[in-house]
């Protein structure tokens, strides 16, 4: 008997309704396998989940010695059925390409040969040290592929332990940009980035990673297109697109040319300013973004014509506060531009900014950005690109966030849990909360849309946050729909 490991209480209700109705009860087997080149070879534990037409989780099981998975007694309906192992890609399920297979069901169904194959995903291992080689804890070492399609998703993360080491596991092959991150005291990040090339399906386990070392390069180089020489006082300044170390500064020679004598591997923007000399009248501009891996001589940095983003906000539901505003943050580590609305209007405008692609949105739990217009259709707030020169926009926000309350229950006997932490996680943010005495969680103002949902009974709030980490500590997420100005209660068995 291949036993579930989970099953939710409605669909056990569902299953066992209608006893008289087993010949339209549905079933579906196959078998999880590991293809690694010409070599074939069932793959045992896997993870193979069963959902519902509306993203509901019915049922998880594993596969057995012999990579095999059943799920029986299926009542009608369209399924979603997926697999997973813990460092493994899910690259193909039988009857599509994609890493999901689509059941239909809705007539009732006796299917078998629903196979999924899985191979080993690329392994990053090391250790994290400090400039006298002692082990560095608590470091966050973040992996994100460098392909146009990879990039563009999370990274996956590790927290390196008392030792400084980190495995990062279920990478695809190819290149790819590690990143550690330390808090150090005072305030600012330690920061470390390195590119690394993995073969698809290999290990590298022996990577020495060194924060705060002499790993730094001399960056030299002229400008053109801004004013300097005699009369002027003229510098140029780099900062890091990623964390938050302060600016590096050089002053621009008589020549045009710049030289930093000690600069870390990276990516940072440029910046420059000129002031005539015996006045206070500065001239600020950007310049082109520059990569540093080794020493680096002849760069020539040109300035890059500013842009502006003005429009109006557009009220989809509900009210704005007073004294609304709205933020611009850079996706690509700019920084970011705050503005305020004029009037009765909601009129706005930014000036200033960097030509890039920019995040839209607003730290008010009061209302959120919905969507944003520029040339006639609604775009993603979450990646819009602004162009030099005048960007007409029209941000369209709402207020019409939901709640979702419920009772986190032990796992074991089914009792109110108390200090249980849940979380959900979906495209408009990531969300935790912990239970109170009596086994209750709020979620207030969550901005609609599909979430994902999980709780346990003892979990840090940053690995909580961290869908990554879900799985790995036990949990098989639910899929619960949130609709506008909506209420949804929920009660959930906690994760161990």
């Amino acid at each position: 008997m291949n036993p579930l490991l989970f099953v939710s209480t409605a669909a056990v209700v569902l299953w066992s309704a209608h006893p008289g109705a087993a010949a339209e009860l549905g079933s579906v087997q196959g078998v999880v396998y590991e293809k690694s080149g010409e070599q074939v070879r069932p793959l045992p534990r896997a993870f193979v989940s069963i959902a519902a037409s509306g993203g509901e989780i019915l049922a998880t099981t594993r596969s057995d010695a012999n990579g095999q998975y059943r799920f029986v007694n299926l009542p009608q309906d369209r399924y979603t059925v997926s697999a997973a192992k813990l460092g493994y890609l899910t690259r193909k399920a039988a009857g599509r390409s994609g890493s999901h297979a689509i059941l239909d069901c809705s007539g009732g169904c006796r299917q078998t040969g629903l196979d999924f194959e899985l191979s080993r995903g690329a392994v990053l291992a090391g250790v994290v040290v400090d400039a006298l080689n002692e082990p560095v804890s608590r470091a966050i070492v973040s992996v994100r592929q460098t392909g146009a399609e990879e990039s563009a998703g999370k990274p996956l993360t590790a927290t390196t332990d008392d030792k400084g080491r980190f495995r990062i596991a279920g990478l695809n092959g190819g290149s790819c940009t590690v990143t550690i991150r330390k808090r150090v005291l005072g305030g600012g990040d330690e920061l470390l980035t390195r590119t690394v090339n993995v073969a698809e399906g290999g290990e590298i386990t022996d990577l020495v990673l060194t924060l705060g070392g002499r790993d730094s390069y001399r960056v030299a180089g002229s400008v053109s297109g801004i004013p300097y020489g005699e009369g002027y006082r003229t510098w140029v300044s780099i900062r890091a697109l990623s964390g938050s170390a302060r600016a590096l500064q050089a002053s621009v020679g008589p020549d045009g040319r710049f030289q930093f004598d000690s600069v870390a591997a990276g990516r940072y923007r440029a910046d420059a300013a000129a002031v005539p000399r015996g006045t206070g009248e500065r001239a600020d501009y950007f310049m082109d973004v520059i990569d540093v891996a080794g020493d680096t001589e002849g760069l020539n940095l040109q300035p890059v014509a500013p842009a502006t983003a003005t429009g109006t906000v557009e009220v989809a539901a509900g009210k704005l506060p007073q004294g609304a505003r709205i933020r611009f943050t850079s996706t690509e580590g700019f920084g970011y531009r705050w503005t305020g609305l004029r009037g009765a209007s909601r009129e706005f405008e930014v000036t200033r900014m960097r030509p890039g692609t920019y995040r839209v949105d607003t730290d008010s739990t009061q209302f959120y950005v919905k969507g944003v217009k520029t040339t006639g259709e609604v775009q993603s707030p979450k990646e819009i690109v602004i162009s030099p020169g005048v960007n007409q926009l029209t941000v369209i926000a709402a207020a019409d966030q939901s709640q979702v309350y419920g009772v986190i229950l032990d796992p074991t006997t089914s009792r109110p849990l108390p200090n249980a932490r849940v979380a959900l996680q979906g495209d408009r943010g990531e969300y935790s909360v912990q239970s109170d005495q009596a086994g209750r969680f709020l979620f207030g103002k969550i901005i609609p849309g599909d979430y994902r949902i999980c709780a346990w009974t003892d979990i840090a709030p940053q690995r909580a946050e961290e869908e990554a980490n879900w799985e790995q500590a036990g949990c098989q997420s639910r899929i619960i729909p949130i609709a506008p100005s909506s209420e949804v209660e929920i009660d959930l068995k906690a994760a161990p």
